[in-house]
């Protein structure tokens, strides 16, 4: 038969008028757009306008330090955008491949970027549809479209059928060969299209990142406030215009935690490398401490859930149903038959993994599950084929949806017959009880969510065996852990409810009876309806990646925080809008992990499990940096506002920067490497946008308090001339006790060597002549500085003396 096909040279005209087959994004990313964009917030603004003033009012030390904190920041965040923007260069990579394309009635092979809207291409098992097709004519296809649509059984195609005659770019042929014409190329098929959707999603904060904006806002504020009633202040009570001002700029820098920026950098750098260790890949430094406020988990489910490979679960025998498991026990005549069938009448073979014991199916994997259950009855399938000769053989017809061969060995001869059960057993001769008896069992398997393949020898049934996509073993665990943490888990697949039902009932992810919703019901409801229902669904079928995007936006519309599982093609519309897009590094395509925030290198759900452990953990370490910068500050301000008032020593310019300096760098970055707390995972994720709730915002006030107080009093025991020094070394000397605090348990070095640097460092600008002259202080005796110690220490007794009052859950901070 000849079918219609292209010259060369029209071929040529048309490449010309169409361009390339390949799917193009255009990169938006430009460098000093993203550098803009790093220091385009609040905090950053903050710190540039503050090291600017410190600048012009000749304090180098403390310039510098602010600006290298902002340089290394936008840096690093620069230098994470440029890795991310890669995302949608994967799509090209799995549209180039060789095509078999017939030109002036001769087939050649060509680069598939060169195919052309009616080329003609020929495709058989293992090809790469390297366009949107039509058929012209098939023999048996079958397409696996699990990359588009998450189903995991091949689909069967068929050039008569107005709906299954299309093919479409990005697919693979899993058996059968035919012709078929280009329909669209690039950017027109369906692959581009999600291309294009995937490209017009913007790139939405971080829920971390909108807490801080939050936050920023309400700190600079509050520096602002403080700064403007302190210069106030003390105009009225100095009369001196200059002094006042450089007096109240001081402590709006104080007041600003310059030292944030830092401490989420290499808090987060810490974590990536710890994910890392875990069998998690973190691609976009953000996500691993958005995971920490995951409320979410919305998973696919092949290759997820399940081992993405197909094998026997049950056999039915003689009436009777038995676990592949035990099929080493089954005794009987028809089981061997049905073994023989289904390793002679098939063309699928085994090849085992170079240093492991599992083995990879060549063919048909339904084919391949049936030689992994004869080898695990101790049957070498190699060994059987060559006993037996083969004859005529029926290759399989997805109209009969059955296939059959005769073989022979010596002077005995069978016929055997393996296909869909309802084929298998029109053919076979029994009487109606015996046949209702096995299509009754049928449903049963049906229900269970398993694929079903029946055997015969000739007219005689030898029966059937359920096959499915196992689940992974440590799904069913994870799963709990999730739900202990307060975070809900979701099943989001393309197939059918049958099969998500029988996989979620498995991992313990529904009851029996809970709803599940299919794409077609999904499309029926409004969004409204859908927020409705939403909250009290687990499982979602038979849906589209249209679908997924919208379940996605209205999960966050709802106020979640979506971590959303993937591994196909049909999950990037969904892994780049989600907060954390997470995809499987075995089995996912390119373009699931060039999209995705974090890749799991095992495809192990418990992996994804343990990262949100990690990023809880990030998130509470950055919030004891917060913490503590905040809390030590507050005592900085709180104490000056009360001098002022009370006619108390205050702090001049030059100690309140010095105190900024010695006291907030080094102590809050050591915070990015305390341990993890080990009840991390016993508490609900925080949903508001705060980052700091009420607990937190009563700890910095009792510190402050507490802190300004203390000192106010402790001053009162010592001579006038030697007051100013004693409250300028305990603001210092408070602080350590707080970082001790905030620290926990199990100190590393790095801990001991910002909590004694202060005490080793303070004496030296007390006791030099020089430092005392530049600072304005006055040496102190060996017991003052004792006695001053010993105050210290009481901010740390006290805090710890509260806990133990109030218990694990008071107001202070929990560690």
């Amino acid at each position: 038969m000849q079918y219609k096909n292209l010259t060369h040279k029209e071929a040529a005209a048309l490449h010309l008028k169409f361009g390339p087959n390949e799917i193009t994004a255009a990169s938006k990313y430009s460098i000093w757009k993203s550098l803009i964009s790093q220091l385009n917030n609040f905090l950053m603004l903050l710190l540039v306008g503050a090291g600017l003033i410190s600048w012009f009012l000749e304090d180098r030390v403390d310039s510098g330090f602010i600006f290298a904190i902002v340089i290394l920041n936008a840096g690093f965040g620069v230098y994470q955008e440029f890795k991310a923007e890669k995302s949608l260069e994967a799509l090209k990579k799995i549209t180039i491949t060789l095509v078999r394309v017939i030109r002036d009635n001769k087939e050649s092979t060509i680069d598939s970027r060169l195919l052309v809207p009616s080329d003609l291409v020929y495709l058989e098992g293992g090809s790469h549809v390297p366009a949107d097709l039509v058929l012209a004519r098939s023999w048996n296809l079958e397409v696996n479209e699990a990359a588009l649509t998450g189903e995991s059984l091949p689909v069967v195609k068929n050039e008569t059928n107005d709906e299954l005659k299309n093919l479409f770019m990005g697919t693979v042929v899993a058996r059968g060969r035919g012709y078929a014409h280009v329909t669209k190329i690039g950017n027109s098929t369906r692959l581009g299209e999600i291309n294009k959707t995937l490209a017009s999603i913007p790139e939405d904060q971080t829920p971390l990142q909108k807490k801080l904006a939050i936050f920023t806002k309400q700190v600079g504020w509050i520096g602002i406030i403080a700064a403007g009633s302190v210069f106030a202040l003390s105009f009225v009570h100095d009369k001196n215009l200059f002094e006042s001002f450089l007096f109240a700029v001081s402590l709006a820098v104080a007041v600003v935690p310059e030292g944030l920026p830092a401490v989420m950098t290499i808090t987060l750098a810490i974590g990536v490398e710890r994910m890392a260790r875990e069998k998690a890949i973190v691609r976009k430094l953000n996500a691993i401490e958005t995971l920490g406020s995951i409320t979410l988990v919305a998973t696919d489910k092949t290759g997820t859930l399940t081992q993405n490979k197909m094998v026997v679960k049950k056999i039915w025998i003689n009436g009777k149903t038995h676990n592949a498991s035990d099929a080493h026990k089954i005794r009987s005549g028809d089981f061997d038959e049905l073994l023989n069938n289904s390793i002679l009448c098939s063309t699928a073979s085994l090849v085992q993994k170079v240093d492991s014991g599992h083995w990879d199916v060549i063919g048909d994997t339904t084919e391949g599950a049936l030689l992994l259950l004869a080898k695990d009855v101790g049957i070498n399938y190699e060994d059987r084929r060559s006993e037996w000769e083969m004859g005529e053989v029926e290759p399989f017809d997805s109209t009969l949806k059955r296939m059959a061969v005769k073989v022979r060995k010596g002077n005995v001869h069978h016929h055997y017959i393996k296909g869909s059960p309802e084929s298998v057993l029109s053919i076979c001769k029994m009487d109606e009880k015996e046949r209702l008896a096995i299509e009754k069992e049928f449903e049963v398997y049906a229900r269970k969510g398993l694929r079903m393949l029946a055997f015969a020898e000739g007219e005689k049934f030898l029966g059937f065996v359920g096959i499915a996509d196992p689940v992974r073993p440590e799904v069913k665990k994870s799963i709990e852990m999730a739900r202990h943490a307060g975070i809900k888990t979701v099943m989001l697949t393309g197939d059918s409810p049958l099969t998500a039902e029988a996989i979620a009932l498995e991992t313990g992810l529904i009851k029996k009876g809970e709803d599940i919703l299919t794409g077609k019901q999904i499309s029926d409801y409004s969004d409204d309806e859908l927020i409705k229902i939403l909250p009290n669904v687990h499982v979602f079928a038979r849906i589209s990646p249209e679908h997924k995007l919208r379940l996605v936006e209205l999960y966050q519309k709802m106020g979640e925080i979506i971590a959303v599982t993937g591994d196909g093609v049909n999950d990037a519309l969904a892994l780049k809008k989600a907060d954390v897009g997470v995809a499987m590094g075995l089995t996912g395509t390119d373009v699931a992990k060039e999209t995705s925030d974090m890749i799991i290198t095992d495809d192990n759900f418990a992996t994804l499990i343990r990262a949100i452990y990690e990023g809880r953990g990030i998130l509470r370490r950055i919030q004891s940096a917060i913490l503590y910068l905040l809390s030590c500050n507050a005592a900085e301000m709180l104490y000056i506002l009360l001098a002022i008032f009370t006619g108390l020593p205050v702090f001049n310019p030059l100690q309140l920067l010095y105190v900024n300096l010695i006291t907030d760098g080094l102590p809050a970055i050591s915070l990015a490497f305390a341990p993890n707390e080990d009840h991390v995972m016993d508490s609900p994720p925080r949903q508001s946008l705060n980052i700091l709730n009420k607990k937190d915002f009563i700890f910095i006030g009792f510190v402050g308090i507490f802190a300004s107080i203390l000192i106010a009093l402790a001053i009162q025991i010592f001579n006038a001339d030697l007051r100013l020094t004693i409250a300028f070394s305990l603001i210092v000397f408070f602080q350590p006790f707080v970082l001790m605090y905030l620290w926990g348990h199990k100190f590393k070095p790095i801990f001991w060597v910002a909590f004694i640097f202060p005490f080793i460092f303070h004496p030296l600008i007390i006791t030099l002549p020089s430092a005392q002259k530049l600072f304005k202080v006055e040496p102190i005796s060996i017991w003052i500085w004792g006695l001053i110690l010993l105050i210290g220490s009481l901010m740390f007794v006290l805090l710890k003396l509260l806990k133990f009052i109030f218990g694990k859950k008071s107001e202070l901070i929990i560690n």
